[in-house]
């Protein structure tokens, strides 16, 4: 499925390169990971996550507090399968990879071969995904230009991710399924309570923004989850973008905190390529 970045022809995986039919090679790194993301891609020095953001999110999505979400997307996956026995599946945004790994375990267990590929466009996240992860493509990229095949894919899976829309109808095959998860209403609204004095509530439909794909359902995920411990509860607020921009009184209010219930709420949105 993976194709050169730079003159979109077909690449081989050959030992430790990618190397395309016009002789632009890759390294795969010693973690397994390949970098095929263009200097004029970047927008940033250092896009995407820090490594500080994506050591907090492994740490807390190790604890099980968003298994919830990923049960969700992976019966959307399964429940759509129509009988295939081999699929290509891109995970966009990938982070750390906890989404991607747990999905290729459900699929395993169904003895469906998955072919599976996890971009991001944060180096460090995508180290920490090949690290910990084996069996998957993983790849350093911009969802602006994804370096894959037209119509090579049977779902793309978007989560929390940036959308463009272009190119996921064009590396998507006929009949694909786009599923994209977004926050819900009440999202983390108990930790925002503590935080802001003033809490606003936010809901983004993908919706309006995908309307060159069918859209088929909006699936609606919620429950309260209790986070023990401070650490666990840094690593929640500092893998939100609220760390960018809330009050410091309200942060070191949180951070005093040794529990914390609060809901999850999301909405998976299902989508076919026309």
């Amino acid at each position: 499925m993976i194709i050169c970045p730079v003159c979109k022809s077909k690449m081989k995986k050959i030992e430790r390169k990618y190397i395309c039919e016009n002789n632009h090679s890759y390294d795969v790194s010693k973690y397994g990971h390949v970098n095929l993301l263009l200097s004029n891609q970047k927008n940033s020095k250092v896009p995407g996550d820090s490594k500080e953001m994506v050591l907090s999110r492994k740490n807390y999505l190790e604890k099980g507090n968003y298994e919830g979400i990923s049960n969700g997307v992976n019966k959307i996956v399964c429940d759509n399968l129509d009988e295939k026995s081999e699929i290509n599946i891109l995970d966009i945004g990938c982070g750390e990879g906890y989404y991607t790994n747990r999905l290729r375990d459900t699929l395993d267990a169904l003895n469906i071969k998955s072919n599976i590929v996890g971009i991001d466009i944060s180096k460090e996240a995508v180290i920490a995904a090949a690290k910990s992860y084996k069996g998957i493509e993983w790849v350093v990229a911009s969802a602006s230009s994804l370096p894959l095949e037209d119509e090579s894919l049977d779902f793309i899976i978007c989560m929390f991710a940036k959308i463009i829309p272009e190119e996921k109808m064009r590396t998507l095959k006929k009949g694909g399924k786009l599923i994209v998860v977004s926050t819900g209403e009440e999202h983390l609204l108990q930790m925002k309570e503590v935080v802001y004095e003033n809490v606003r509530v936010e809901c983004y439909s993908p919706v309006e923004d995908l309307n060159i794909f069918s859209h088929i359902e909006t699936v609606n995920i919620k429950y309260k989850t209790k986070i023990e411990g401070q650490e666990s509860i840094e690593n929640l607020f500092n893998m939100t973008p609220y760390r960018w921009r809330s009050p410091k009184e309200g942060v070191d209010k949180l951070f005093l905190l040794n529990e914390l219930e609060t809901t999850v709420e999301v909405n998976i949105d299902i989508f076919e390529k026309k």
